[in-house]
C-alpha cells in the first residue's frame, strides 16, 4: 500500500484574494470535511494530510457554490422524452425514438438530479450521419435547478436506421454522468443523387438496394442477398436505369427500380433480359416486401429461371422446427428444402437478431451453409417474364418471426403456399 504523508499543494489565486473561502475535501469513507486554508501573498496555501488523499488522490472544492451539493454519487436521470410532440419511454437504458416521418424532428429531453445542476456540456449525437444537420439547445441547463430539459433539432435525415448516443453529467464535485444508446427510424425511400442506391426504412429496420453482382439487398442484420437470373448464363444487375416511388403515403411506401444486366465476370449483358424489383415498407409491419421481374426484353423466346440467395445461418427453422444443415436424404451440392411459407435464419452471434425470410416458392439448401429461394423458370417470349414474391424482417426468435409470417397472411400482404396433394 502506498504511504502517503503530509504534503503541501499551493494554488495560486487571484492576488486580490483576501480571505479564506472555506475548502472542502472528500474523505476515504465518502463523506466531505471542511479544512482551513491561509491566504498568503495572494496565493492559497494548502496541507492536505493522509485523511484528505486516500490512495494518494485528493478531491477538493474551492469556493464551493451555494448551490453545489458535495454528498452526490448519483448521475442524472430522464425525467420524460418527446419525439415531435409525442411522448417516448425514458426509463430504459436503451431509448426508441420511434418510426419518424420526413425529413426534420424535434425530440425534448427532460432530465433531472436528485441534488445538483445538469452540466451545460450534454451530449446527443448520430452514429455515421454525415447529412445530418442538428441544433442543440443546452440554454436551459446549469445552475442553479436540478431539473431541466435539453431540445434537439434535426434536418436531413433520410430514410432508415439512425442510431447514437446520450451523455449527460451533473455539476456535482464528482461530475457523476450517464450514457444513453438510443435509436430512430425515418419510415421511407431516399434514392441517391445518381439513382444506384435506394435506401427504404420501416418502423423497425432498413433495407439498401444497389446494382452488383454479389451485393444487391442489404438486410437488417448487415447479410446481403440477390438475385440471380439464368439464361443459359447467369445474369446480375448492372446498373439501375430507372427509379420511381409509385406509393407514398403515411402508411406505406413502394418504390419500382428497373435495372440493365450483366454476366458473371461483369460483363454487359444487354438486349435479353431487363430486371424490375418493386420494394414495399409499410407501418404495420416490420418486413420488406419484395417482388422482382426478370423480363425477356430479346425478339426470341427464353428460358428463364430466377432465384434470389446466398444467405448463411449456422442452422435455420420451418414451422416444423429446428433443421440443421445435412439432414435430407436428397443431399448432394442442392438439397430441395419444399415450400414451408417462412424459414428463420439463425444468427450466427450471441446477441444478434435472426431473420425471417417468407415465400411461397421453393426453398433449398447449398452444401456450403446457405439457403436459396428458386423462383418459377421457363419459356417467357418478348415482355413476358417469371415474377418472385418474397419478404424479409428481423426476428428475435422462430415463435416472432411465424408471428410476423402469420400478420402478413392475414393482411394479404404474402400469399401461402398451395398445399401439396
Amino acid at each position: 500500500m502506498r504511504n502517503v504523508g503530509a504534503t503541501v499543494l499551493v494554488l495560486c489565486l487571484a492576488a486580490a484574494l483576501c480571505r479564506c473561502d472555506p475548502v472542502y475535501y472528500r474523505k476515504g469513507d465518502g463523506s466531505w470535511a471542511e479544512m482551513e486554508a491561509a491566504v498568503k501573498d495572494g496565493r492559497l496555501e494548502i496541507k492536505i494530510a493522509p485523511q484528505a488523499a486516500p490512495n494518494g488522490e485528493a478531491i477538493l472544492v474551492i469556493s464551493k457554490p451555494k448551490w453545489m451539493v458535495l454528498d452526490d454519487t448519483a448521475a442524472p436521470t430522464l425525467s420524460g422524452l418527446k419525439v415531435n410532440g409525442a411522448s417516448r419511454p425514458s426509463s430504459t437504458r436503451e431509448l426508441s425514438l420511434g418510426c419518424l416521418s420526413g425529413d426534420t424532428a424535434e425530440v425534448v429531453i427532460g432530465i433531472k438530479d436528485d441534488k445538483n445542476p445538469i452540466g451545460a456540456d450534454a451530449v446527443f449525437r448520430l452514429d455515421d450521419a454525415p447529412g445530418v444537420k442538428m441544433e442543440v439547445d443546452r440554454s436551459g441547463l446549469g445552475p442553479p435547478q436540478s431539473s431541466a430539459r435539453m431540445v434537439v433539432k434535426m434536418s436531413g435525415l433520410a430514410a432508415g436506421k439512425y442510431e447514437g448516443t446520450l451523455r449527460l453529467a451533473d455539476m456535482a464535485p464528482l461530475c457523476n454522468s450517464a450514457t444513453w444508446r438510443f435509436a430512430f427510424t425515418v419510415m421511407g425511400i431516399s434514392v441517391s443523387e445518381d439513382k444506384q442506391t435506394v435506401s427504404l426504412a420501416n418502423a423497425t429496420s432498413g433495407f439498401r438496394l444497389q446494382p452488383d453482382i454479389v451485393q444487391q439487398l442489404l438486410l437488417p442484420n448487415g447479410a446481403w442477398s440477390k438475385l440471380t437470373t439464368h439464361i443459359g448464363v447467369f445474369l446480375y444487375p448492372r446498373e439501375f436505369t430507372d427509379v420511381q416511388i409509385t406509393t407514398d403515403t403515411d402508411d406505406e411506401k413502394t418504390v419500382l427500380v428497373t435495372a440493365i444486366t450483366q454476366d458473371l465476370d461483369g460483363e454487359p449483358n444487354e438486349g435479353n433480359v431487363k430486371l424490375e424489383y418493386e420494394l414495399t415498407v409499410r407501418r404495420d409491419t416490420p418486413a420488406l416486401l419484395v417482388t422482382t421481374r426478370s423480363i425477356n426484353i430479346s425478339d426470341k423466346e427464353l428460358g428463364i429461371g430466377p432465384n434470389w440467395g446466398w444467405l448463411s445461418c449456422p442452422h435455420y427453422f420451418t414451422s416444423e422446427g429446428k433443421q440443421e444443415w445435412g439432414s435430407g436424404n436428397d443431399k448432394g451440392r442442392y438439397h430441395n428444402i419444399g415450400k414451408p411459407g417462412w424459414v428463420w435464419l439463425a444468427p450466427a452471434q450471441e446477441g444478434q437478431k435472426g431473420l425471417l425470410w417468407v415465400s411461397a416458392h421453393a426453398f433449398g439448401e447449398f452444401t456450403g451453409g446457405s439457403l436459396l429461394l428458386y423462383g418459377p423458370g421457363g419459356k417467357r417470349q418478348n415482355g413476358e417474364f417469371s415474377e418472385m414474391k418474397l419478404a424479409f424482417a428481423v426476428a428475435e426468435s422462430p415463435a416472432e418471426a411465424e408471428q410476423i409470417y402469420n400478420d402478413l397472411v392475414k393482411k394479404g400482404l404474402v400469399t401461402p403456399p398451395e398445399k401439396e396433394g
